[in-house]
């Protein structure tokens, strides 16, 4: 048997030529696959920037999606090639002419059969077969979704409904312990009855983008592992297909469908003065850092509603003013009466914290009034939560 080194593979080994021709393979699949996908990505990526918009989250995932299949696809190609031209030539039997018939076993010479190695050295090809691409399937997408059950649905105010749901052992589901851990929240139409966990490239290719199970990411408000329960606070809004119009009609027994834990900034809390705001959709996070404050904090959190028939009981320190902030009937994401009553603030020059979670253009307005304070980038955390579209709310 053949025997190749490969100093490229870390200390210096011997290994079979069969071994060799899977590790080439392999190097030259992944680089392939690698470079195509890039350029999916780069594409789909430069053609929204044309137009001027910004990917929304089921847009990343289908963009994701492509540039998956796209890579798969390359792999495929490269080691095919590699394998119709290597598996020819390669792993062939030693010379060796079988006896002709009739001709006794025994009457071959001895030192011709001790070199007959067709029997004990012979490999078989690594494939016989080697199917065009476009008949292979490429490998699915690695389902990561955990399935809980809904047990209450608890309505705290007109706009604002927390789930409850639970899970032996929450199904696996592991928090990561931030304090803006936060996951996707995937909602199906219970009509075209999927079951979870839903594999989403599979249902993309054979459903209507319409049908596609939506998704959306949401603050984790608690999580009690005495009990495996966890809840979600959800903005009832949206049409019938989109996730805060399923929060709005679902009941207990449903499925809530959950992504991994996430976060995307390590918030300390130990400032001495603490300016909190948000809109609807940023509450619930805003509401959660309000529970987690010292009772000797002090500060203030400005909360946008609709109207006052929005405001509910939100547990906070002694020393936390809470300022509701009606619309009055002005539509979401179009007022600016955060940004206003933000920019009305008599703060202190020293030891300010700020955390404000809202719609695009009102968080933009906020981060321009937090550069005038000259605040370092740890004591500040503000973000985008949603941006108002021509027509539509994308939440």
């Amino acid at each position: 048997m053949s025997k190749h080194k490969y100093n490229k593979y870390g200390p210096q080994v011997s290994i079979s030529a069969k071994e060799g021709l899977t590790l080439e393979v392999l190097k030259l699949a992944e680089k392939a696959g690698a470079q195509a996908g890039q350029a999916t990505a780069k594409e789909h990526l430069y053609q929204s920037i044309a137009r001027g918009s910004l990917l929304n989250e089921q847009q990343t995932d289908e963009l994701l999606a492509a540039a998956e299949r796209a890579g798969a696809a390359a792999a495929l190609a490269a080691a095919r090639k590699v394998l119709d031209k290597t598996l020819r030539t390669s792993f062939r039997p030693s010379h060796y002419a079988p006896p002709a018939p009739g001709a006794a076993s025994d009457a071959a010479p001895a030192a011709a059969q001790e070199t007959q190695p067709y029997s004990e050295t012979y490999e078989e090809p690594l494939a016989r077969y080697s199917p065009p691409v476009s008949q292979v399937e490429a490998p699915r997408h690695k389902i990561d979704q955990h399935v809980l059950t809904i047990t209450r649905v608890q309505k705290l105010s007109d706009q604002l409904v927390r789930l409850v749901a639970s899970a032996p052992k929450l199904d696996g589901y592991r928090s990561n312990g931030a304090l803006d851990e936060y996951v996707k929240v995937y909602a199906a139409d219970p009509a075209l009855g999927l079951v979870p966990p839903y594999d989403l490239r599979e249902l993309r290719q054979r459903l209507p983008r319409e049908q596609v199970p939506r998704s959306k990411s949401y603050t984790i408000r608690w999580i009690d592992p005495v009990v495996d329960e966890l809840a979600i606070d959800f903005v009832l809004h949206g049409e019938p297909g989109t996730v805060g119009h399923w929060a709005g009609t679902v009941e207990p027994g449903a499925a809530l469908v959950i992504s991994p834990a996430r976060s995307k900034t390590s918030i300390q809390l130990g400032a001495d003065y603490y300016v909190l705001a948000a809109d609807e959709a940023g509450i619930p996070a805003i509401s959660k850092i309000l529970e987690t404050l010292p009772e000797h904090a002090q500060g203030v959190a400005l909360l946008e509603i609709a109207d006052e028939r929005a405001m509910f009981d939100v547990k906070h320190p002694q020393g936390i003013v809470l300022r509701w902030l009606s619309r009055d009937g002005v539509p979401a994401g179009r007022s600016d009466v955060l940004a206003e009553a933000f920019q009305t603030l008599a703060v202190p020059r020293q030891g300010l914290g700020v955390v404000a979670h809202a719609e695009r253009s009102t968080v933009k307005a906020i981060s321009r009034i937090c550069d005038r304070w000259n605040l370092s980038k740890r004591s500040s955390h503000i973000s985008s939560y949603w941006t108002l579209r021509e027509g539509r709310l994308m939440r």
